[in-house]
């Protein structure tokens, strides 16, 4: 039996993804990989053998924090900022919300009439 040592070392930067569905999500992803070199937000989706990506912090349809796991086949794109997630925040600062989404796939087609 092998046991796998987690790590709590987190290198944080902030990312807005697309879904395949059309929804935006903005959140966190830890560019941090003990296993693999990782030194950019690219490198997540071209190096990293593991078909799923885990956000934090995020943001996606009016709801505000908390984790999502996410299946890299379902993403249509990916936009990194430019500079590293502070971990505290200064107090001039104001929280900036994704566009609005028009809502997943699944509640589109609902809302739509035969």
């Amino acid at each position: 039996m092998s046991v796998k040592v987690i790590t709590r070392k987190i290198n944080a930067r902030q990312i807005t993804i697309k879904m395949v569905d059309g929804s935006l999500i903005q959140g966190k992803i830890n560019i941090y990989h003990g296993e693999e070199v990782v030194q950019r937000v690219s490198d997540i989706f071209t190096k990293v053998s593991d078909p799923f990506v885990v956000l934090f912090d995020v943001i996606a349809e009016g709801n505000h924090g908390g984790v999502l796991i996410i299946n890299k086949s379902n993403i249509s794109w990916v936009s990194p900022e430019d500079e590293p997630v502070r971990q505290e925040p200064q107090e001039d600062e104001e929280d900036e919300k994704p566009a609005e989404s028009k809502g997943s796939w699944m509640e589109r087609m609902r809302s739509t009439k035969v």
